[in-house]
């Protein structure tokens, strides 16, 4: 059960920083000193926010995802996460569990060997690639966009000659590699309504992603993923939870 209004202050700090990694950190730094109890309070605050669609309970689901994510290379915060977990499934909080849960993407993984990419930018040493991913050549760039390296990507992300078109051409690639798709989520451009989308409907975005996202999507996006054969049960499953909770909003 959580408690209305104990987390104010928290969504005010963190709404008041500028950058979502920085709201990462602090969210991180601050639910490192907390008991699983109380993480569990706050995850079960913020998830019924996101049904009603608030800006401020959005904002904090997006620093909270990426603390998740985190959370798999970090040893306490995983164990801190896990133990949330398993009190969340023993009280049947559905909306605290799922966004906790980790699973296989519906489709891969892709072995770097066994990525499609281009052939004649695959002659070049690494560190070649990633140092013309921050050029400026078009044509360069788009053949880079099949690299199927993370390290090039990343370079490529940050490239200002990027263009969004470019990113959600990225983001819908089959098949391709999960960290690749990481990448694209992880970047300034994965705050994108259109890449998200085209990462929900990706079938080798990794599951825990996927359903992260879809508290962001619009109802009749949501419904369509709902509806999708091609994608993760699971991620089909947290859809149709959030159709139906922002149809309860509504009546």
């Amino acid at each position: 059960m959580t408690s209305p209004g104990r987390w104010k202050k928290l969504f005010r700090r963190l709404c008041a920083l500028p950058e979502p990694a920085m709201r990462r950190e602090v969210l991180i730094e601050l639910v490192e000193r907390l008991e699983p109890e109380d993480v569990l309070d706050l995850l079960g605050e913020v998830t019924a926010g996101v049904s009603r669609r608030s800006a401020s309970h959005l904002l904090v689901f997006e620093a909270i995802s990426q603390m998740i994510l985190a959370g798999q290379q970090r040893g306490h915060l995983y164990e801190l996460l896990a133990e949330v977990y398993r009190l969340a499934l023993d009280r049947g909080l559905e909306e605290v569990s799922q966004i906790l849960m980790i699973a296989k993407p519906q489709r891969g993984p892709v072995p770097e060997k066994e990525a499609p990419g281009d052939l004649e930018m695959s002659q070049l040493t690494l560190g070649e690639r990633k140092f013309l991913a921050r050029g400026r050549d078009r044509y360069r760039l788009e053949r880079l966009l099949l690299d199927p390296n993370p390290a090039v990507l990343r370079n490529l992300l940050r490239n200002p000659n990027l263009v969004e078109q470019d990113v959600v051409r990225l983001a819908s690639r089959r098949p391709v590699r999960a960290e690749v798709l990481r990448e694209v989520h992880e970047s300034r451009w994965g705050r994108r309504y259109r890449v998200r989308l085209a990462l929900v409907y990706n079938p080798y975005t990794p599951t825990e992603v996927s359903i992260k996202l879809l508290a962001f999507l619009l109802h009749r996006d949501l419904r369509s993923v709902a509806a999708d054969g091609g994608l993760h049960e699971l991620v089909r499953r947290q859809a149709r939870r959030l159709v139906a909770l922002r149809k309860r909003e509504d009546d």
